[in-house]
C-alpha cells in the first residue's frame, strides 16, 4: 500500500532505504538547516538583550540622552545593527532621536513610482550607525525588558537543542523507516482485498 501511493524515484524514500545517499542528504539538510536557525535565534535574543542593557546603563531614556552605538559600546556588533536598523524588530520599542537627520534614499525609475505613486508610501531613510541615537523610554521599558530576557545560559541552551534535534534525526534515519514499514504490513494484512490497495 505505501509503496504504491508513495513512489518517489531517485529519493530512496519508496523503500526507504536508510543507507540512501538522498534520503540522508535530506535528513541532514533539515537537521542543519533547523539548527542554524536555533543558532540565529539565540544569537539574535542575546544581541538583543545587551542592546537593552547598554541603554540602561547609559540612562539613555529620553531624546537629550540618547546614545550612538559606538558610546553604548556596540558599534562593532552586526546584529545590534541588524535590530535597530530602520525596520528592524527592535524598533518598536527603541526609538531613535535624530533619524530626521538622515538623509533620504534615492529611488529612481520604476521603483520610485510604486512607493511614491502607487503604494504612497516614501521609502524610510537608512539609518547611518554614526549618527543615530537610540534611546528606550520609560513606556516601553517593562516591554522591552520582559521580551528580550534571555532565558538559561545561550550555550547551554544551543548545546541542548542540539542534542535533541541530533537524536531525531538518528530517530528518523533508524527508526522512522522501520516504524512505517511495519505500519504498511499492518495495512495489509486487515485490508487484502480492498479496492484501494
Amino acid at each position: 500500500m505505501f509503496n504504491r501511493y508513495y513512489q518517489y524515484p531517485g529519493l530512496g524514500i519508496n523503500n526507504f532505504d536508510r543507507g540512501s545517499t538522498s534520503f540522508l542528504v535530506i535528513v541532514w539538510g533539515l537537521y542543519a538547516g533547523i539548527l542554524l536557525g536555533v543558532l540565529y535565534s539565540i544569537i539574535m535574543r542575546v544581541s538583543s538583550h545587551k542592546v537593552i542593557k547598554a541603554l540602561s546603563d547609559h540612562g539613555a531614556a529620553t531624546k537629550g540622552t540618547a546614545k550612538t552605538l559606538a558610546e553604548l559600546g556596540i558599534a562593532n556588533s552586526r546584529a545590534a545593527r541588524r535590530l535597530l536598523a530602520t525596520g528592524g524588530s527592535m524598533r518598536k520599542v527603541v526609538l531613535c532621536a535624530n533619524e530626521s537627520e538622515f538623509p533620504p534614499r534615492k529611488l529612481s525609475g520604476l521603483r520610485k513610482f510604486w512607493r511614491e505613486k502607487f503604494l504612497r508610501d516614501p521609502l524610510p531613510p537608512k539609518t547611518d550607525f554614526t549618527l543615530a541615537r537610540f534611546y528606550l523610554p520609560e513606556e516601553t521599558r517593562a516591554t522591552a525588558e520582559a521580551r528580550y530576557v534571555v532565558e538559561g545560559h545561550p550555550v547551554r541552551n544551543f548545546i541542548l537543542a542540539a542534542i535533541g534535534l541530533t537524536a531525531v534525526a538518528f530517530f528518523t534515519i533508524f527508526a522512522l523507516p522501520e516504524l512505517l514499514k511495519m505500519f504498511d504490513n499492518f495495512v495489509s494484512e486487515v485490508k487484502p482485498q480492498s479496492k484501494f490497495y
